[in-house]
């Protein structure tokens, strides 16, 4: 009987070498060139170590060799949110502002499913950058996906000022970024900039088969070795296509009863003083040389509020987070397909 030695979980790195080549021209495929066989109609996620203790979901296809990301314009300097001209303060201000978010997603109920769900013995990595970038906060990530459809959709379409609603552009030059995603990991996936999207409590980052990559201030995508961009002429026949294939938008940013709630957040300007005082404390935000008064009256000089608050949700958005939960949880854990590997067999 084969016996296996040092069986664990998929790591990151161990997943790009089961990825198809870039010359393989589809991305959906179900079997690789290891003869492992996928399911093809099936947005599977897999889950992959990334880190000690520590596992997060890849988003399918799951032998897709590439990543893509849609933007409606080329910029010379593509670069995360954060770094696009916004100061040390306001910078402050929105990783501080993920704090309160992370303890707005510890009272939904899927964190805690999420947070139980054990796979070989690893838990799962809850990121609240994630769902904040999915929100509008500015953060250090850049925003890909598996699907070329997905990242169409963003290169055609617009967005309003409050990211609320999409319309599809009558003209223009988009451009389309295509990944090296087994390049990618290799060269950085080993490491925390690289952040598998495939579920999170809230359902945004999954219905856009996400994944992001967290840049530092200095660097450019347009600079990476593993990307290639094309652009695209817009035209209102193309436009409306991947508009209509969305409907507008609403498959890819599903709604959820914490919607409302997060926005309010997003756009109020105020800070809970906790959430300040726990950054700090925790190494999370930058250490100011007055502490966290000094830092306080950075920000309110610069008008933000900072005030102490309980960071308290409306019970009827809790119950409604409770039912969409319910009725949500039974088709994403039959999506979860692990893929174990094992150091070597032995015959007993």
């Amino acid at each position: 009987m084969l016996i296996e030695q040092g069986k664990r979980l998929l790591s990151v790195m161990g997943y790009a070498y089961s990825l198809m080549p870039m010359n393989f021209p589809d991305d959906e495929s179900w079997i690789n060139r290891y003869g492992i066989v996928s399911e093809l109609g099936i947005d599977l996620l897999t889950p992959v170590a990334t880190s000690a203790g520590r596992y997060r979901f890849m988003p399918g296809p799951e032998f897709s060799p590439r990543l893509y990301r849609g933007q409606n314009k080329f910029y010379p300097r593509c670069r995360p949110s954060i770094f696009r001209g916004m100061s040390d303060v306001d910078a402050l201000y929105w990783v501080a502002k993920s704090i309160e978010l992370s303890a707005v997603m510890d009272r939904h109920p899927a964190t805690s499913d999420l947070m139980a769900y054990q796979i070989e013995g690893l838990d799962f990595a809850l990121s609240i950058e994630a769902i904040a970038q999915h929100y509008q906060y500015p953060t250090q990530l850049l925003d890909f996906s598996r699907s070329r459809d997905v990242a169409m959709f963003f290169a055609t379409c617009v967005s309003d000022q409050a990211g609320d609603a999409f319309s599809p552009l009558q003209s223009g030059v988009a451009v389309l970024y295509t990944v090296n995603l087994r390049e990618l990991i290799l060269q950085r996936g080993g490491q925390s900039s690289f952040l598998p999207l495939g579920l999170e409590p809230l359902p945004r980052p999954e219905a856009q088969r996400a994944l992001a990559l967290r840049l530092g201030r200095g660097e450019n995508l347009n600079d990476m070795p593993w990307v290639q961009h094309q652009k695209l002429e817009i035209t209102p026949t193309l436009s409306r296509h991947y508009f209509e294939m969305f409907d507008g938008g609403k498959k890819l940013f599903p709604d959820n009863p914490f919607d409302g709630h997060i926005a309010a957040l997003r756009t109020n300007r105020t800070l809970p003083l906790q959430a300040l005082e726990f950054g700090i404390e925790q190494g999370l935000l930058p250490a100011h040389p007055e502490g966290v008064t000094g830092a306080r009256n950075a920000l309110k000089a610069a008008g933000y509020t900072v005030e102490y608050r309980a960071i308290d949700i409306d019970e009827s958005v809790m119950q409604a987070a409770a039912d969409e939960w319910a009725v949500r949880k039974l088709d994403y854990f039959s999506r979860i397909r692990i893929r174990g590997v094992a150091d070597h067999m032995v015959i007993e």
